[in-house]
Protein backbone atom coordinates (compact mmCIF):
# COMPACT_ATOMS: atom_id res chain seq x y z
CA UNK A 1 0.00 0.00 0.00
CA UNK A 2 1.57 3.65 -0.77
CA UNK A 3 2.58 5.44 1.71
CA UNK A 4 0.28 7.93 3.28
CA UNK A 5 2.19 11.19 2.93
CA UNK A 6 1.06 13.11 0.55
CA UNK A 7 -2.37 11.99 0.09
CA UNK A 8 -5.43 13.83 1.23
CA UNK A 9 -6.74 13.02 4.81
CA UNK A 10 -10.40 11.42 5.14
CA UNK A 11 -10.90 13.14 8.47
CA UNK A 12 -13.77 15.54 9.22
CA UNK A 13 -13.70 17.68 12.19
CA UNK A 14 -17.37 18.76 11.77
CA UNK A 15 -18.20 15.08 12.48
CA UNK A 16 -16.26 14.91 15.96
CA UNK A 17 -18.59 17.84 16.80
CA UNK A 18 -21.43 15.49 16.04
CA UNK A 19 -20.49 13.06 17.85
CA UNK A 20 -20.06 15.38 21.36
CA UNK A 21 -23.58 16.75 20.52
CA UNK A 22 -25.00 13.08 19.82
CA UNK A 23 -23.32 11.77 23.31
CA UNK A 24 -24.66 14.55 25.49
CA UNK A 25 -27.92 13.96 24.03
CA UNK A 26 -28.05 10.36 24.94
CA UNK A 27 -26.38 10.96 28.46
CA UNK A 28 -28.88 13.62 29.48
CA UNK A 29 -31.56 11.20 28.12
CA UNK A 30 -30.33 9.10 30.46
CA UNK A 31 -30.20 11.52 33.29
CA UNK A 32 -32.61 12.76 35.58
CA UNK A 33 -34.21 15.92 35.13
CA UNK A 34 -32.72 18.89 35.92
CA UNK A 35 -33.88 22.60 36.04
CA UNK A 36 -32.89 26.43 36.71
CA UNK A 37 -35.49 29.05 36.68
CA UNK A 38 -37.10 28.75 33.46
CA UNK A 39 -34.18 26.23 32.09
CA UNK A 40 -34.80 22.87 32.22
CA UNK A 41 -33.25 19.49 30.58
CA UNK A 42 -37.23 18.85 29.75
CA UNK A 43 -36.32 18.53 25.84
CA UNK A 44 -32.97 15.99 26.26
CA UNK A 45 -35.24 13.74 28.66
CA UNK A 46 -37.97 13.68 25.92
CA UNK A 47 -35.84 13.82 22.77
CA UNK A 48 -32.42 12.99 23.55
CA UNK A 49 -32.43 9.21 22.47
CA UNK A 50 -32.37 10.61 19.07
CA UNK A 51 -28.51 11.36 19.50
CA UNK A 52 -27.94 7.52 18.68
CA UNK A 53 -29.21 8.07 15.05
CA UNK A 54 -26.73 11.03 15.07
CA UNK A 55 -24.46 8.21 15.52
CA UNK A 56 -25.97 5.74 12.64
CA UNK A 57 -25.73 8.97 10.60
CA UNK A 58 -21.75 9.39 10.92
CA UNK A 59 -20.71 6.18 10.94
CA UNK A 60 -22.93 5.21 7.92
CA UNK A 61 -21.64 8.05 5.99
CA UNK A 62 -17.93 7.10 7.08
CA UNK A 63 -17.75 3.64 6.92
CA UNK A 64 -18.90 3.55 3.29
CA UNK A 65 -16.66 6.59 2.50
CA UNK A 66 -13.39 5.21 4.19
CA UNK A 67 -14.29 1.89 2.00
CA UNK A 68 -14.67 3.68 -1.11
CA UNK A 69 -11.82 5.30 -0.69
CA UNK A 70 -9.78 2.20 -0.38
CA UNK A 71 -11.21 1.28 -3.89
CA UNK A 72 -10.11 4.26 -5.28
CA UNK A 73 -6.79 4.43 -4.35
CA UNK A 74 -5.65 0.77 -4.00
CA UNK A 75 -8.01 -0.37 -6.63
CA UNK A 76 -9.77 -3.22 -4.20
CA UNK A 77 -11.73 -3.08 -1.00
CA UNK A 78 -9.15 -4.45 1.50
CA UNK A 79 -11.68 -6.47 4.10
CA UNK A 80 -8.66 -8.00 6.46
CA UNK A 81 -7.46 -4.40 6.72
CA UNK A 82 -10.95 -2.92 7.45
CA UNK A 83 -11.95 -5.78 10.23
CA UNK A 84 -8.13 -5.34 11.88
CA UNK A 85 -8.64 -1.45 12.15
CA UNK A 86 -12.42 -2.02 12.89
CA UNK A 87 -11.27 -4.68 16.02
CA UNK A 88 -8.55 -2.62 17.08
CA UNK A 89 -10.42 0.54 17.32
CA UNK A 90 -13.73 -1.07 18.71
CA UNK A 91 -12.89 -4.05 20.87
CA UNK A 92 -10.20 -2.64 23.53
CA UNK A 93 -12.55 -0.11 24.93
CA UNK A 94 -15.63 -2.14 24.94
CA UNK A 95 -14.19 -5.63 26.11
CA UNK A 96 -12.67 -2.96 29.41
CA UNK A 97 -16.08 -1.73 29.92
CA UNK A 98 -17.40 -5.29 30.58
CA UNK A 99 -14.41 -7.04 32.28
CA UNK A 100 -14.98 -3.69 34.51
CA UNK A 101 -18.70 -4.42 35.09
CA UNK A 102 -18.41 -8.11 35.68
CA UNK A 103 -15.90 -7.24 38.69
CA UNK A 104 -17.98 -5.05 40.05
CA UNK A 105 -21.07 -7.30 39.79
CA UNK A 106 -19.12 -9.57 41.78
CA UNK A 107 -18.05 -6.75 44.66
CA UNK A 108 -21.54 -5.20 44.55
CA UNK A 109 -25.36 -5.58 44.00
CA UNK A 110 -25.04 -4.57 40.93
CA UNK A 111 -27.53 -6.90 38.54
CA UNK A 112 -25.36 -7.96 35.90
CA UNK A 113 -26.58 -11.74 34.27
CA UNK A 114 -23.74 -13.51 31.96
CA UNK A 115 -26.79 -13.99 29.41
CA UNK A 116 -26.28 -10.06 29.09
CA UNK A 117 -22.32 -10.23 29.21
CA UNK A 118 -22.28 -13.17 26.45
CA UNK A 119 -25.05 -10.68 24.40
CA UNK A 120 -22.73 -7.47 25.06
CA UNK A 121 -19.30 -9.84 23.82
CA UNK A 122 -20.77 -11.23 20.79
CA UNK A 123 -22.70 -8.01 19.62
CA UNK A 124 -26.16 -9.43 19.61
CA UNK A 125 -27.89 -7.51 22.87
CA UNK A 126 -29.98 -5.93 20.51
CA UNK A 127 -32.03 -9.01 20.66
CA UNK A 128 -32.30 -9.40 24.83
CA UNK A 129 -35.13 -12.23 24.35
CA UNK A 130 -32.74 -14.41 21.63
CA UNK A 131 -30.48 -14.62 25.09
CA UNK A 132 -32.62 -15.13 27.73
CA UNK A 133 -33.32 -12.08 29.11
CA UNK A 134 -36.62 -9.71 29.45
CA UNK A 135 -36.90 -6.30 27.79
CA UNK A 136 -37.04 -4.62 31.20
CA UNK A 137 -34.70 -2.36 33.44
CA UNK A 138 -32.34 -5.82 34.36
CA UNK A 139 -30.27 -5.44 32.11
CA UNK A 140 -29.57 -2.09 32.45
CA UNK A 141 -25.42 -1.93 32.63
CA UNK A 142 -25.33 -3.85 29.72
CA UNK A 143 -28.16 -2.31 27.21
CA UNK A 144 -26.67 0.13 25.50
CA UNK A 145 -24.73 -2.43 23.81
CA UNK A 146 -27.76 -2.82 21.42
CA UNK A 147 -26.41 0.29 18.84
CA UNK A 148 -22.94 -1.36 18.85
CA UNK A 149 -24.69 -4.81 17.77
CA UNK A 150 -26.27 -3.02 14.74
CA UNK A 151 -23.09 -1.21 13.88
CA UNK A 152 -20.82 -4.07 14.19
CA UNK A 153 -23.71 -6.74 12.15
CA UNK A 154 -23.22 -3.59 9.75
CA UNK A 155 -19.77 -3.63 9.44
CA UNK A 156 -20.35 -6.93 8.14
CA UNK A 157 -23.03 -6.16 5.32
CA UNK A 158 -22.06 -3.08 4.16
CA UNK A 159 -18.31 -4.31 2.88
CA UNK A 160 -19.56 -7.22 1.55
CA UNK A 161 -22.41 -5.62 -0.66
CA UNK A 162 -19.52 -3.07 -1.79
CA UNK A 163 -17.00 -5.87 -2.44
CA UNK A 164 -19.57 -8.04 -4.93
CA UNK A 165 -21.78 -5.24 -6.21
CA UNK A 166 -21.22 -3.97 -9.19
CA UNK A 167 -20.56 0.20 -8.90
CA UNK A 168 -23.41 1.05 -11.03
CA UNK A 169 -25.70 -1.49 -9.03
CA UNK A 170 -24.39 -0.03 -5.28
CA UNK A 171 -26.87 3.06 -4.73
CA UNK A 172 -29.97 1.01 -6.15
CA UNK A 173 -29.50 -1.59 -3.72
CA UNK A 174 -28.57 0.51 -1.14
CA UNK A 175 -32.33 2.20 -1.65
CA UNK A 176 -33.78 -0.83 -1.70
CA UNK A 177 -32.47 -2.26 1.15
CA UNK A 178 -33.82 1.05 3.10
CA UNK A 179 -37.06 0.68 1.52
CA UNK A 180 -37.25 -2.74 2.19
CA UNK A 181 -36.25 -1.80 6.35
CA UNK A 182 -39.22 1.47 6.45
CA UNK A 183 -41.70 -1.48 4.79
CA UNK A 184 -40.63 -4.25 7.71
CA UNK A 185 -40.92 -1.12 9.80
CA UNK A 186 -44.75 -0.97 9.02
CA UNK A 187 -45.55 -4.62 9.23
CA UNK A 188 -43.49 -5.08 12.51
CA UNK A 189 -45.61 -2.41 14.24
CA UNK A 190 -48.98 -3.84 13.29
CA UNK A 191 -48.18 -6.82 15.37
CA UNK A 192 -46.17 -5.46 18.22
CA UNK A 193 -45.73 -2.28 19.66
CA UNK A 194 -42.57 0.02 19.09
CA UNK A 195 -41.26 -0.66 22.26
CA UNK A 196 -40.64 -4.34 21.79
CA UNK A 197 -38.58 -3.99 18.57
CA UNK A 198 -36.79 -0.75 18.60
CA UNK A 199 -33.78 -2.10 19.56
CA UNK A 200 -34.19 -4.75 16.64
CA UNK A 201 -31.28 -4.57 13.54
CA UNK A 202 -34.44 -5.56 11.42
CA UNK A 203 -36.32 -2.59 11.85
CA UNK A 204 -33.04 -0.36 12.77
CA UNK A 205 -30.57 -0.72 10.32
CA UNK A 206 -32.14 1.40 7.84
CA UNK A 207 -30.61 4.07 9.69
CA UNK A 208 -27.37 3.34 8.62
CA UNK A 209 -28.16 1.95 4.78
CA UNK A 210 -29.43 5.64 3.93
CA UNK A 211 -26.56 7.47 4.91
CA UNK A 212 -24.29 4.39 2.95
CA UNK A 213 -26.17 5.30 -0.29
CA UNK A 214 -25.87 9.07 0.41
CA UNK A 215 -22.29 8.16 1.04
CA UNK A 216 -21.78 6.40 -2.24
CA UNK A 217 -24.02 8.92 -4.11
CA UNK A 218 -21.68 12.02 -3.06
CA UNK A 219 -18.37 9.90 -4.27
CA UNK A 220 -19.13 11.15 -8.06
CA UNK A 221 -18.40 14.96 -7.91
CA UNK A 222 -21.09 15.79 -10.42
CA UNK A 223 -23.56 14.12 -7.61
CA UNK A 224 -21.76 15.87 -4.51
CA UNK A 225 -21.88 19.48 -6.64
CA UNK A 226 -25.78 18.56 -6.64
CA UNK A 227 -26.16 17.70 -2.86
CA UNK A 228 -23.48 20.64 -1.75
CA UNK A 229 -26.04 23.21 -3.55
CA UNK A 230 -29.06 21.99 -2.31
CA UNK A 231 -27.80 21.12 1.44
CA UNK A 232 -26.75 24.47 2.53
CA UNK A 233 -30.21 24.52 3.84
CA UNK A 234 -29.31 22.12 5.82
CA UNK A 235 -30.43 24.03 9.72
CA UNK A 236 -34.07 23.88 7.95
CA UNK A 237 -33.86 20.41 8.07
CA UNK A 238 -32.40 20.62 11.81
CA UNK A 239 -36.05 22.32 12.58
CA UNK A 240 -37.55 20.26 10.56
CA UNK A 241 -37.13 17.19 12.47
CA UNK A 242 -37.28 18.82 15.69
CA UNK A 243 -40.83 19.86 14.68
CA UNK A 244 -41.91 16.15 14.32
CA UNK A 245 -39.78 14.63 17.34
CA UNK A 246 -43.21 15.56 19.53
CA UNK A 247 -45.24 13.67 17.33
CA UNK A 248 -45.75 10.19 16.50
CA UNK A 249 -43.31 8.77 18.75
CA UNK A 250 -43.13 4.58 18.10
CA UNK A 251 -44.63 4.99 14.41
CA UNK A 252 -43.44 4.12 11.46
CA UNK A 253 -43.84 7.45 9.21
CA UNK A 254 -41.79 9.42 12.68
CA UNK A 255 -38.83 6.39 12.81
CA UNK A 256 -38.44 6.84 8.54
CA UNK A 257 -38.50 10.70 8.52
CA UNK A 258 -35.63 10.50 11.21
CA UNK A 259 -33.92 7.84 9.36
CA UNK A 260 -33.66 10.06 6.22
CA UNK A 261 -33.03 13.48 7.74
CA UNK A 262 -30.29 12.85 9.94
CA UNK A 263 -27.93 12.04 7.24
CA UNK A 264 -28.68 14.93 5.51
CA UNK A 265 -28.26 17.00 8.40
CA UNK A 266 -24.78 15.58 9.02
CA UNK A 267 -23.71 15.60 5.25
CA UNK A 268 -24.72 19.18 4.65
CA UNK A 269 -23.26 20.33 7.34
CA UNK A 270 -19.75 18.61 5.86
CA UNK A 271 -20.59 20.07 2.74
CA UNK A 272 -20.27 23.43 4.50
CA UNK A 273 -17.94 23.48 7.02
CA UNK A 274 -17.18 27.58 6.85
CA UNK A 275 -20.65 28.45 8.01
CA UNK A 276 -21.53 29.65 11.19
CA UNK A 277 -22.77 26.20 11.98
CA UNK A 278 -19.52 24.29 10.95
CA UNK A 279 -17.60 26.51 12.52
CA UNK A 280 -19.16 25.84 15.66
CA UNK A 281 -19.45 22.03 15.17
CA UNK A 282 -15.28 22.71 15.01
CA UNK A 283 -14.92 23.94 18.34
CA UNK A 284 -12.17 22.50 20.34
CA UNK A 285 -13.87 21.54 22.90
CA UNK A 286 -16.67 20.28 20.52
CA UNK A 287 -14.47 17.84 18.91
CA UNK A 288 -12.41 16.62 22.13
CA UNK A 289 -15.90 15.57 23.46
CA UNK A 290 -16.66 14.02 20.20
CA UNK A 291 -12.79 12.16 20.04
CA UNK A 292 -13.93 10.39 23.37
CA UNK A 293 -17.50 10.19 22.34
CA UNK A 294 -17.45 6.29 22.14
CA UNK A 295 -15.77 5.77 25.91
CA UNK A 296 -18.43 7.80 27.33
CA UNK A 297 -21.14 6.29 25.20
CA UNK A 298 -19.98 2.81 27.00
CA UNK A 299 -19.25 4.40 30.46
CA UNK A 300 -22.53 6.57 30.81
CA UNK A 301 -24.43 3.62 31.15
CA UNK A 302 -22.86 2.56 34.48
CA UNK A 303 -23.78 6.02 36.35
CA UNK A 304 -26.34 7.58 34.70
CA UNK A 305 -29.18 4.63 35.57
CA UNK A 306 -31.70 7.12 37.38
CA UNK A 307 -34.55 6.65 34.43
CA UNK A 308 -34.46 3.58 33.42
CA UNK A 309 -32.19 1.69 35.33
CA UNK A 310 -32.87 -0.62 38.70
CA UNK A 311 -34.33 1.60 41.83
CA UNK A 312 -31.36 0.81 43.57
CA UNK A 313 -28.32 2.54 43.09
CA UNK A 314 -25.33 -0.04 44.13
CA UNK A 315 -22.63 2.63 43.10
CA UNK A 316 -23.96 5.40 46.16
CA UNK A 317 -22.49 8.45 45.39
CA UNK A 318 -21.16 7.33 42.28
CA UNK A 319 -23.92 7.76 40.97
CA UNK A 320 -25.13 10.77 42.50
CA UNK A 321 -25.10 14.65 40.90
CA UNK A 322 -22.65 15.62 39.60
CA UNK A 323 -19.94 13.10 40.54
CA UNK A 324 -21.48 10.55 37.64
CA UNK A 325 -20.93 13.36 35.29
CA UNK A 326 -17.54 13.68 36.62
CA UNK A 327 -16.88 10.29 37.07
CA UNK A 328 -18.29 9.29 33.24
CA UNK A 329 -15.76 11.69 31.48
CA UNK A 330 -12.63 10.49 33.81
CA UNK A 331 -13.51 6.95 33.08
CA UNK A 332 -13.85 7.60 29.33
CA UNK A 333 -10.80 10.36 29.12
CA UNK A 334 -8.62 7.42 30.82
CA UNK A 335 -10.16 4.57 28.61
CA UNK A 336 -9.61 6.76 25.55
CA UNK A 337 -6.38 7.97 25.95
CA UNK A 338 -5.27 4.01 27.64
CA UNK A 339 -6.57 2.01 24.96
CA UNK A 340 -9.09 3.51 22.73
CA UNK A 341 -6.11 6.03 20.99
CA UNK A 342 -3.54 3.36 20.93
CA UNK A 343 -4.89 0.31 20.15
CA UNK A 344 -6.03 2.10 17.24
CA UNK A 345 -3.47 3.44 16.39
CA UNK A 346 -1.78 0.17 16.40
CA UNK A 347 -4.93 -1.14 14.21
CA UNK A 348 -3.45 1.49 11.46
CA UNK A 349 0.14 0.61 11.81
CA UNK A 350 -1.01 -3.23 11.11
CA UNK A 351 -3.38 -2.09 8.49
CA UNK A 352 -3.35 1.00 7.28
CA UNK A 353 -5.79 2.73 5.48
CA UNK A 354 -6.16 4.22 1.86
CA UNK A 355 -6.63 7.63 3.25
CA UNK A 356 -5.49 8.96 6.76
CA UNK A 357 -7.87 9.52 8.84
CA UNK A 358 -7.82 11.47 12.60
CA UNK A 359 -4.36 11.92 13.78
CA UNK A 360 -4.70 10.81 17.39
CA UNK A 361 -6.23 7.23 15.81
CA UNK A 362 -4.20 7.05 12.72
CA UNK A 363 -0.28 6.88 13.06
CA UNK A 364 0.04 8.13 9.15
CA UNK A 365 -2.73 10.83 9.54
CA UNK A 366 0.20 13.10 10.95
CA UNK A 367 1.35 13.11 7.35
CA UNK A 368 -1.64 14.08 5.52
CA UNK A 369 -2.99 16.62 3.67
CA UNK A 370 -5.97 18.43 5.17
Amino acid sequence: MPEAKGRKSAYIPTLDGWRAIAILFVIFYHDALHAVGIFSTRWFIEYGNIGVDVFFAISGILICTRLLDDERVCGRIHLQSFYVRRAFRILPPALCYISILALLARLLPIPVSSRELFGAIFFCRNYPRLIGLPNDASGWYTSHFWSLAIEEQFYFVLPALLLFTPRRFRAPILAFLAMLIAIGRVIALHYRPWIHIEFHTEVRIDALFVPALFAVLTFDPHVREIFKKWLRFWPIIVVGVACILPFGNGTWWRATLIVWGMPCIVLGSTLHPQSIFGRILELSVLRYIGRISYSLYLWQQLFFSQRFGPPWQPLGLAQGWPLRLVLTFACAIASYHLLESPLSRLGHKLAPSATPGRYDLDPVGKNAVA
